[in-house]
């Protein structure tokens, strides 16, 4: 599980606290980066917590 809110997936509202990181992240001079895959299959990106991009959804 994801430590902390976040917010939700903007594709489809998932928690992005119910998702589990797919690798530890990167530690960047801007915070630390992580990547999350969601049940709708959109790909995340959190830097320090924070849903800052997503894919689209496959079709």
């Amino acid at each position: 599980m994801v430590d902390g809110d976040g917010g939700g997936c903007p594709r489809c509202g998932c928690p992005v606290r119910e998702l589990c990181p797919v690798e530890p992240g990167h530690r960047m001079s801007q915070g630390r980066l992580t990547y999350l895959r969601c049940v709708c299959g959109s790909w995340l990106v959190r830097l320090d917590g924070t849903v800052v991009a997503a894919t689209r959804s496959p079709r």
